[in-house]
């Protein structure tokens, strides 16, 4: 579970990092943690603009060490999807910058626009869903995630003999060569 007290702080590297991103005369003037990422820490900055009004970027650092390990696909694959969703009519974010091994920052970050009432998440709840639904069923999965070929990797160390579960009502682990 991340912890949401420091969560509101940008790191400096990954403040570099969004600064990179921004236009001439932006910058960030607030920062605010969004809560309900349970697998990263989410933030919300706030961009002035060289006129005077502000925007909203997302900013979503993996601090997990288990998530860390697997930070370089699952981040590649949320930019992927996001840019893929751009000008299709559905209503979610847009990646801006991408650091998913940490090379530039502290921890691996994507960073992104903000979809104003939640993106993604209410799809189905506005009108039109039922041509939403057919643009992202579409879009199709780009490939397999090499995490869920790792994670049936994984399994097959937890093989059960069927027959040894009805008689004695246990599971063995079976050793894998």
């Amino acid at each position: 579970m991340i912890d949401h007290g420091e969560a509101a702080t940008v790191r400096p590297l990954t403040l570099a990092l969004v600064g990179r991103q921004l236009g001439a005369g932006e910058r960030i003037v607030g920062t605010g943690v969004l809560h309900g990422g349970i697998t990263a820490e989410m933030r919300r900055l706030t961009i002035g603009t060289r006129d005077g009004a502000t925007r909203d970027l997302v900013l979503r650092t993996f601090v997990d060490p288990y998530f860390v390990k697997h930070a370089g696909e699952l981040l590649n694959r949320e930019a992927d999807v996001l840019a893929r969703l751009a000008g299709t009519g559905v209503p979610a974010p847009g990646p801006v910058a991408a650091d998913p091994t940490a090379t530039q920052c502290e921890y691996p970050s994507l960073l992104m626009t903000h979809e104003a009432a939640g993106g993604v998440v209410v799809v189905a709840q506005q009108a039109g869903e039922g041509r939403q639904g057919v643009v992202v069923h579409d879009l199709g999965p780009p490939q397999r995630p090499r995490l869920a070929v790792d994670a049936a990797e994984d399994l097959t160390a937890f093989l059960v003999e069927p027959q040894d579960v009805r008689s004695t009502g246990e599971a063995h682990r079976l050793k894998m060569p």
